[in-house]
């Protein structure tokens, strides 16, 4: 039976990009999780949530948007220093989320100093936490998820590196997906239990698959060709930085694992790409200003040659005119 009559996964109609990316995210920690980004009402929340019948034991923890520091990185357990005298550390949030699945809804909407903070600590591996005169430091590795209405303001180019992947939902065109939109919600809403058990074959099935490829994921190697071909990608995309290739490695070994190889090939490299490049592509750089003014000089020089030789010179229009001009009229 799916976990809590959740909406199943294999239930969405469409939206087979994000579905792709989340299982990638779901299989490889390292990665870097996944932003999905979306309208209102494309179903980002409801697909999200949903992975929770894919993760077995793990546990999805919401990260809500009222959060404080204390919540999210942990602080003073209040209660042994009340009845023991004694300062001990009370996990936040990122230590419950350890080993589990860190799931941020709006993510545009919180914080974005706590936002930062939370993506580093994953990205070191380490939350450090020194207030109240303690001090203490615990692991963290969650894989997050999270969810975005860029209609409501999109976060900056700084926050978005961190997310490994991004995935965008669009609202369905298709009539006929759209119809098998309604159908199933409405009998999802009619009768939740007997809806999902209708996917929980299915559900089961794909579960099982996430499985074998995470116990497969750490035989899977990455030729030097390969590393060359992430380079080139992100190199062409003028990414800053180095977390690109990183991310993209990661997210082709997570696509290898799913399709039961060991090795990672080009197609792997090129459908990681998808996900990887478009929220951290740059412009070209500018040109420098040597160069710019070099090339506004040749350019005036060039329109300079061109009017000499469309125009002849003063001189010679001066005696063309004198030439060609007619005796004043008879008084």
């Amino acid at each position: 039976m799916l976990k809590n009559n959740l909406y199943p996964f294999t239930a969405v109609v469409g939206q087979e990009e994000a579905k792709k990316a989340l299982l990638i995210a779901l299989v490889n920690r390292r990665a870097g999780g996944l932003l999905i980004g979306g309208a209102k009402g494309t179903a980002k929340s409801v697909l999200a949530r949903s992975v929770q019948s894919l993760i077995g034991a793990q546990r999805m923890l919401t990260l809500p948007l009222n959060v404080t520091e204390d919540m999210l990185f942990g602080s003073i357990d209040l209660e042994a220093a009340v009845s023991l005298g004694e300062k001990r550390f009370s996990p936040g949030i990122l230590a419950r989320a350890t080993d589990n699945i860190l799931y941020i809804d709006e993510a545009n909407l919180l914080r974005q100093e706590l936002l930062t903070a939370a993506l580093d600590a994953n990205s070191a591996g380490i939350n450090n936490v020194e207030r109240d005169g303690i001090s203490c430091s615990h692991e963290v590795r969650t894989t997050v998820i999270a969810t975005m209405n860029p209609e409501e303001g999109t976060l900056p180019g700084h926050i978005l590196d961190r997310f490994g992947m991004y995935a965008d939902m669009q609202a369905l065109q298709d009539i006929s997906q759209r119809v098998e939109v309604i159908q199933r919600a409405l009998a999802y809403s009619n009768n939740t239990l007997a809806f999902c058990e209708q996917y929980a074959e299915e559900t089961a099935a794909l579960a099982a698959k996430v499985q074998a490829a995470r116990e497969l994921l750490p035989q899977v190697e990455v030729s030097d060709a390969m590393l060359m071909l992430a380079a080139q990608l992100c190199s062409q995309a003028f990414c800053a930085g180095h977390r690109a290739e990183i991310y993209l490695l990661e997210a082709a070994r997570a696509i290898a694992a799913l399709s039961g190889r060991a090795y990672v090939l080009p197609k792997d490299v090129e459908e990681a790409a998808q996900f990887v490049l478009p929220h951290r592509m740059r412009k070209p750089p500018e040109q420098q200003p040597e160069e710019q003014e070099q090339q506004d000089d040749n350019q005036n020089e060039d329109e300079n040659e061109q009017d000499n030789e469309d125009n002849p010179d003063d001189e010679n229009n001066d005696e063309d005119n004198e030439d060609n001009q007619l005796p004043p009229p008879p008084r």
